[in-house]
């Protein structure tokens, strides 16, 4: 775990805590979802029986997405 300073609710620290913040985000892979350079994909495409299947790929940016509010919401004073 990482040692990250709750924000102040005065905002004092918020230089600080989004750079902390945003190290971790990028270490965990998740920088791009948070800052929208990552955009979500597709939610469904055609499946071999052309049938509408939510993809792989939207799942795995989901889960991602998850992720990266937890962290940020974690560390919210």
């Amino acid at each position: 775990m990482y040692d990250i300073p709750h924000l102040d609710n005065t905002g004092s620290n918020y230089h600080n805590w989004k750079y902390r913040v945003l190290t971790v985000l990028h270490l965990r892979e998740l920088s791009g979802i948070a800052e929208g350079t990552e955009q979500c994909p597709p939610q469904t495409a055609l499946d071999p029986k052309d049938q509408p299947a939510i993809t792989a790929a939207y799942e795995k940016w989901q889960a991602c997405n998850y992720q990266a509010k937890v962290e940020i919401t974690m560390n919210l004073s």
